[in-house]
């Protein structure tokens, strides 16, 4: 395959357009640097995603140019958590939250990053990335080559790079569990307005809530072992795992009328995960997963994005080294985000016991308080 040299040098390569990844490019490419994105995909498409958006970030987001409350959004402001046998919990979800689906938001924010200047090559698989000479070189699946001062992961939670850069986190645990996680868009279903359910069942958990265009998001996650018990079959897994909660069911079998598939993606871990690997500045997934249940995963993108991109203007302009940016960002990353991950993988492991999700739904319907509690551990203040 020829090999193509771009020749200019960019002040950032940002690696995954996602959430994370674009929201840092919109900013940089507000501060005037020149950024170039690359998403293997190409917009519009779907992602495996809960879709739900907390209002810790809505300022941040109006800030960059997305206009949310031109959107007519659904916005959620209830909270139900199930036991796999049906015991519930109701609550006031104080926080809350916007449904908007992925096939929105990113494509919204990949217009916004180019109409700034931002470069974004969709359709474009990174390769191999290398640091030498105080410069990164990129190289894409095409053979083309770019480079740029600084580099940004923001591939999400599995990516061919990881094995490339030999991070730490894909070392294999023998106890270590993976998961599936799968989603689709239910469409005609009578779900309760401004709010959120999770309903639990053997070995995972399932969310809910309203996005944009009257849809309900479905998503849900499960130890996949599960799912090889039934003949690797989403749908049986489905059928005698996930409908023996009987608050689940009925959205399940509005799901099976659909024609549309849903999405899958597997070999899901919850590992702890580095900020800088080799140089690359990791962020959203890339640099650590939250627990779905806690709903906060694209809040923690945008979160990593902020702090980020202020860290890389003053590394543009001088003011700080390589390893200070490096040392900085780690830093205020793990300040800013480690607390939800740590909360969320406890929570993550007493969701999906049918014993321990009923007894401890049954302790916070007597002590509502703990609910708030735990909600305020995964979420954040508004910036």
């Amino acid at each position: 395959m020829p090999l193509t040299t771009n020749s200019e040098l960019y002040d950032c390569a940002i690696i995954g357009g996602g959430v994370a990844g674009l929201t840092l490019a919109v900013q940089l490419a507000q501060a005037g640097r020149r950024v170039v994105l690359f998403e293997k995909e190409t917009y519009p498409f779907h992602r495996v995603c809960g879709e739900y958006v907390s209002i810790e970030n809505y300022d941040f987001l109006c800030r960059i140019g997305v206009p949310l409350a031109d959107m007519d959004l659904p916005r959620m402001t209830r909270f139900t958590v199930s036991s796999p046998s049906g015991v519930a919990l109701h609550h006031p979800l104080d926080i809350g939250g916007l449904g908007i689906t992925r096939y929105v938001l990113d494509q919204l924010l990949a217009r916004l990053a180019a109409q700034h200047g931002a470069t974004v090559l969709e359709g474009t698989r990174v390769t191999d990335v290398a640091f030498a000479d105080d410069r990164f070189t990129l190289r894409t699946a095409s053979g083309a080559t770019y480079r740029a001062r600084l580099a940004c992961g923001a591939w999400g939670k599995h990516a061919n790079l990881d094995s490339k850069l030999h991070r730490p986190f894909l070392e294999p645990s023998r106890r270590e569990r993976q998961f599936v996680a799968v989603k689709r868009h239910l469409e005609g279903v009578d779900f309760p307005a401004a709010t959120v359910e999770m309903h639990n069942f053997r070995d995972g958990y399932c969310g809910l809530s309203p996005v944009v265009g009257g849809l309900t998001n479905c998503s849900y996650i499960s130890d996949v072992r599960n799912l090889r018990a039934h003949g690797n079959s989403v749908a049986e897994m489905e059928r005698k795992v996930l409908m023996q909660n009987p608050l689940l069911r009925p959205y399940l079998e509005a799901a099976h009328r659909q024609s549309t598939p849903p999405i899958v993606i597997s070999q899901i871990t919850f590992r702890e995960r580095s900020t800088v690997d080799n140089h690359v500045l990791m962020l959203g997934d890339a640099a650590g997963t939250i627990a779905p249940l806690a709903g906060n995963g694209m809040s923690m993108g945008m979160n990593a994005s902020y702090l980020l991109h202020g860290l890389l203007l003053e590394f543009l302009d001088g003011r700080l080294t390589r390893a200070e940016l490096e040392q900085r960002y780690t830093r205020a990353w793990r300040g800013l985000l480690s607390l939800r991950i740590r909360a969320g993988r406890l929570i993550h492991q007493v969701f999906g016991s049918p014993g321990l999700t009923t007894a401890g739904i049954r302790v916070l319907r007597r002590v509502p308080f703990m609910t708030d509690v735990i909600l305020g551990l995964t979420h954040g203040q508004a910036y």
